[in-house]
C-alpha cells in the first residue's frame, strides 16, 4: 500500500532539505555517487558480456571478504584514462603521492568542519591518487626504493591526518570519539606490523581492513552519510552520521584484531626461524 507524504512528515522535510541544498553541495552529495553507481553497472554489464579481466597486481593483494575482487578490478578499470593522462603530461609518481597528501589534508579539514560529502569524496580521490602513483611508476618503469619509501611514509601521514578530521568532528561525543581513536591506533599498527614483518623477512599480510579496504569503506560511508542523515536526523545542527559510526566501529574492532593477528604471525615466524637455526659449534 502506497503512503502519501505530507509537508509535516519527517521524511518529507528531509527530502525537501535534501533537494533545497545548493548545487555545490548536491553535486558531491548526489551526483558523484550516481556517477560511480552507473559506472559500476556499466562495468558489470561489460564483465557479463566479455568476462572480467584479471589485473596481475591484484593477485598479490591479500584477499578479503570486505572488498571483493570485482570492486578492485572496477577501480583499476576506472583508473586507465587518468593514469594515461598522467603519463602523457609527465606527472611523476612522487608528484601524485604528494598530491594525495594535499588532498587528504583538505578532506580531513572538510570532515572536521562537518562537510562529510565533500570530505568523503576528497578522501576517496586522495586514496585513488595513492593507487595511481604505483600504477604510473610501473607503467613508466620508474619504480625505485626511494619512491617506495616516500610513498609508504606519505601513506602513514595520510592515515593519521584522516583520523584527525574525524576526531575533531566527534570531539564532544563520548561514544564515537573512542571508536575513532581505536580505529586510528589499529590502522597504524596494521601497517606497522606488516612493514616490520617484511623487514624481518616474514609475510604478515593476514587479517582484515587493510589499507585499500579501509580507504573504500571509510571514504564511501563518509561521502554518502549525509544522504542517510537527511532522513534519519533532518535538521540536526551536528548530525551523528550513523553509517560512519557503524563503519568506524567495525574498523576499530577489525583493525586491532588484525594487528594482534599479525603480531602473532611475526612472533611465530621468529620462533620458527630460531628453532631451525643450526646450533653454534
Amino acid at each position: 500500500m502506497l503512503t502519501t507524504l505530507h509537508p509535516g512528515d519527517p521524511a518529507s522535510t528531509a527530502g525537501q532539505m535534501l533537494w533545497s541544498l545548493p548545487w555545490a553541495v548536491k553535486i558531491p552529495l548526489l551526483g558523484l555517487p550516481t556517477f560511480w553507481i552507473v559506472s559500476f553497472i556499466v562495468y558489470l554489464l561489460r564483465c557479463a558480456l566479455f568476462g572480467m579481466e584479471r589485473t596481475p597486481r591484484i593477485d598479490t593483494v591479500f584477499k578479503s571478504p570486505w572488498l571483493p575482487r570485482v570492486v578492485m578490478e572496477f577501480g583499476y578499470w576506472m583508473f586507465r584514462i587518468p593514469v594515461r593522462l598522467c603519463i602523457v603530461l609527465g606527472i611523476t609518481p612522487n608528484m601524485i603521492t604528494f598530491g594525495s597528501l594535499l588532498l587528504t589534508i583538505g578532506g580531513a579539514l572538510a570532515i572536521g568542519m562537518g562537510h562529510f560529502a565533500l570530505g568523503g569524496w576528497t578522501l576517496l580521490f586522495a586514496f585513488t591518487c595513492d593507487a595511481w602513483d604505483g600504477i604510473v611508476a610501473r607503467a613508466t618503469n620508474n619504480c625505485s626504493a626511494s619512491g617506495e619509501f616516500f610513498d609508504s611514509t606519505i601513506d602513514r601521514y595520510n592515515d593519521l591526518i584522516t583520523y584527525l578530521g574525524y576526531l575533531y568532528y566527534y570531539r564532544n561525543d563520548k561514544l564515537v570519539l573512542p571508536l575513532v581513536a581505536l580505529a586510528m591506533i589499529g590502522s597504524t599498527l596494521v601497517s606497522y606490523t606488516r612493514a616490520k614483518g617484511d623487514a624481518l623477512g616474514i609475510d604478515a599480510s593476514a587479517g582484515y581492513m587493510q589499507r585499500h579496504e579501509r580507504a573504500v569503506w571509510l571514504g564511501v560511508s563518509t561521502a554518502v552519510a549525509p544522504i542517510l542523515s537527511a532522513f534519519i536526523e533532518p535538521g540536526a545542527p551536528q548530525p551523528l552520521y550513523h553509517i560512519v559510526v557503524i563503519v568506524m566501529a567495525l574498523m576499530a574492532v577489525l583493525t586491532n584484531i588484525t594487528a594482534f593477528w599479525r603480531i602473532s604471525v611475526v612472533m611465530d615466524g621468529i620462533k620458527k626461524r630460531q628453532a631451525n637455526r643450526p646450533p653454534h659449534e
